[in-house]
């Protein structure tokens, strides 16, 4: 349960626009983390992120259920009625889940965390040239709708990514399940 919502929030942060930094990294030019630091400003990309993280924070109970429920349902090694119990304590600790993560999701420092860590990557990763290319094309029309989208994009791509990857990884864990127990 617990790796599933590790990768559930790591999957947010990989898709997730980067933001700015208190601190640079020393090998990071101090020009392009300045550069960076208003790119990202300019972006908005904390509203991005705050919106990004309550659509998810919405989105939660119902990804956890149906992950949750297809892994009970997918275990070869539960009988009937301990699949029954399973989804019966599942429902239970919903709520419990639900606030949790819900927690997690509306941490203020949570976003200053990604942003801090983040101007780095930029910072070492695109030159001062590369990084002023990237703001004119964010203040251009087509960046603010790219701007604009990007939670709804983001969500749906995520989406997409559970209802392509829960199957296959379902579908092999019950095959890792059924070979461990049948040894």
């Amino acid at each position: 349960m617990k790796k599933s919502l590790v990768a559930i929030a790591s999957a947010l942060v990989i898709c997730s626009p980067a933001a700015f930094a208190a601190t640079p990294v020393p090998s990071a030019d101090p020009a392009v983390v300045a550069a960076t630091k208003q790119m990202l400003a300019s972006m908005k990309i904390r509203d991005v992120m705050q919106a990004s993280l309550k659509q998810a924070d919405q989105q939660m109970p119902t990804q956890i259920a149906a992950s949750m429920n297809a892994m009970i349902d997918s275990d070869a090694t539960l009988s009937a009625e301990k699949k029954a119990d399973a989804h019966k304590k599942l429902q239970e600790a919903l709520p419990t889940l639900t606030a949790q993560m819900h927690g997690v999701f509306s941490d203020p420092t949570l976003v200053d965390d990604m942003l801090a860590e983040m101007v780095p990557l930029y910072a070492e990763t695109y030159t001062l040239d590369e990084i002023r290319q990237l703001s004119a094309f964010y203040a251009s029309p087509l960046g603010q709708k790219m701007l604009a989208n990007m939670p709804t994009l983001m969500t749906r791509s995520m989406e997409i990514s559970n209802r392509v990857m829960m199957p296959r990884v379902q579908k092999m864990m019950a095959q890792s399940a059924q070979s461990i127990v049948g040894k």
